[in-house]
């Protein structure tokens, strides 16, 4: 991850501004909360820990606020539980849900106030504000999570938009609102909102979630639902063969744009996108070799055309499925997005399914979390963990707490990877040797500070250089090109 300013380093800076500021000021919406609060200068969060989040959901009132219309005081109240459970569950990081739907939770100029905070559309409290506050006295980051397209949950329900919002820029799908993508209005009004909270709060990264195109819906017959983007696509589509294609290259320039909103707003603050866990399947297309929904084709999510790209700080994909998932297995998955990532200097963060620990779906949960974390931490690209179902973490649901709490008993502090001067070696087969054909593994090493490709497509590695990967081995001669700093080392086996 990008690095964030020291945290002693802010908390020096939020001393003197302490002693500069006269005494007076309003802070009850403050224009930015800058630095830290006033802390002790010991035990200061090292800015490169490993990131140990937690999605906290504001949409239809799921973790907070339990309810609309609250007094400042019970919101107040809220937040501070959730930030003293985290705490007590060695968690430091939140990210915290401000724009679920073309709404705001934090003091907006452009974004109405969220009626899962206020039906009255005036705001009272700030809890962006607040939770920064509440995080930052107990060394915790912050990440601002927007949904970046979704308008409206309910079409019905009569959404209030931002000013400027015309008819061209939704599309009514499933009974929802949603931004069309494709037009550039609209993402000019999103990397704006985005640049906004930036600009005015001392968040310390941006996050958008997994819904961009929406997620693909039935009629009552059964048949698949169009998304009514013809008008736009026929308006700004003519240099693409296909609205597939235009659709991927309308959500890439949304990406780019808010990244670059980001970063003038603050350099150090961090963005990226939690998309969802399986980018493709066939692996002749470079996917992961999965069976599953696709958000490549079904989202027009090009995840790792963004790492590549440099637009994103990183990536926290939702691998929301056991190790012994049929089709999608947590480990396939971990190493497709460990490769995938890695390529372009991008960190990997993986997003758990904390939440199938109450639903049940999954058979004997209990240690699922403490071996996917695990897991996770082998891998080169990986820098932290964020689970989604704060309600299953604090109730404890099948000793998921306690897995964590185990898991994250000591600190770990992730820096960039070392060079160890070492060069490309397979070790599980001799070169020029022979195996059996079919599919097979094979483990070697190269050096970790550069990423590392087999036959153009990038190879996923573990944090000491260490790489397993699958081949496919033919009769005859199989020739397997690893390429390394623009070296090519040439492994040959015969089937």
């Amino acid at each position: 991850m990008k690095k964030r300013i020291p945290r002693l380093i802010a908390a020096l800076a939020a001393a003197l501004l302490l002693v500069c500021c006269s005494a007076d000021v309003d802070t009850s919406l403050p224009a930015r909360v800058h630095g830290e609060p006033p802390t002790p200068l010991v035990g200061l969060l090292d800015p490169d820990s490993e990131i140990r989040g937690v999605w906290i959901a504001t949409v239809y009132n799921i973790d907070f606020p339990s309810a609309p219309d609250l007094s400042a005081d019970a919101l107040r109240a809220e937040i501070d539980a959730i930030i003293d459970n985290c705490k007590r569950m060695d968690l430091n990081t939140v990210f915290f849900q401000v724009r679920p739907a073309c709404d705001a939770l934090y003091r907006s100029d452009i974004f109405p106030v969220s009626r899962f905070l206020s039906t009255s559309g005036k705001l009272t409290f700030d809890p962006l504000g607040y939770i920064l506050e509440k995080a930052k006295r107990n060394e915790m980051f912050v990440y601002a999570w927007v949904n970046p397209l979704r308008a409206a949950t309910s079409f019905s329900a009569a959404p209030v938009l931002p000013d400027g919002v015309t008819d061209d820029m939704t599309v009514e799908y499933d009974g929802k609102l949603v931004l069309d993508a494709g037009v550039p209005a609209t993402r000019e009004l999103v990397a704006r909102g985005v640049y906004e909270i930036v600009e005015r709060y001392d968040v310390d990264g941006v996050v958008f979630d997994d819904y961009f195109y929406p997620y693909p819906a039935n009629d009552a017959s059964g048949a698949r639902i169009p998304f009514d983007d013809g008008g736009t696509y026929a308006k700004y589509g003519a240099d693409f063969s296909s609205v597939a294609d235009f659709r991927r290259d309308s959500v890439n320039r949304l990406v780019k744009e808010c990244y670059d909103a980001v970063k003038r707003a603050d350099p150090e603050c961090v963005f990226g996108v939690s998309p969802f866990g399986v980018w493709r399947n066939s692996e002749s297309v470079g996917g992961a070799g999965t069976a599953g929904f696709e958000a490549y084709d079904e989202l027009y999510c090009d995840a790792p055309a963004w790492a590549k790209g440099g637009y994103v700080d990183f990536l926290a994909p939702q691998i929301y499925w056991q190790r012994s998932s049929a089709g999608t297995p947590y480990e396939l998955l971990l190493d497709w997005w460990n490769a995938s990532v890695g390529m372009g200097g991008v960190d990997l963060l993986v997003s758990h399914a904390a939440y199938r620990y109450e639903e049940g779906d999954w058979d004997s949960p209990a240690g699922e979390m403490r071996e996917q974390v695990t897991l996770a931490r082998q891998r080169l690209a990986y820098r932290g963990s964020v689970f989604y179902g704060y309600d299953e973490l604090k109730n404890n649901v099948f000793g998921i707490r306690d897995e964590l709490l185990d898991s994250f008993r000591d600190e770990i502090v992730y820096l960039d990877p070392a060079s160890d001067g070492s060069s490309v070696t397979v070790t599980s087969f001799e070169n020029y040797g022979s195996a059996p054909r079919g599919e097979i593994v094979l483990e070697g090493h190269s050096d970790p500070a550069y990423p590392l490709y087999l036959n153009g497509s990038p190879v996923g590695r573990r944090k000491n250089g260490d790489f397993s990967v699958r081949v496919t081995v033919s009769g005859g001669e199989n020739r397997f090109l690893f390429t390394r700093r623009g070296e090519e080392f040439l492994f040959v086996l015969f089937g």
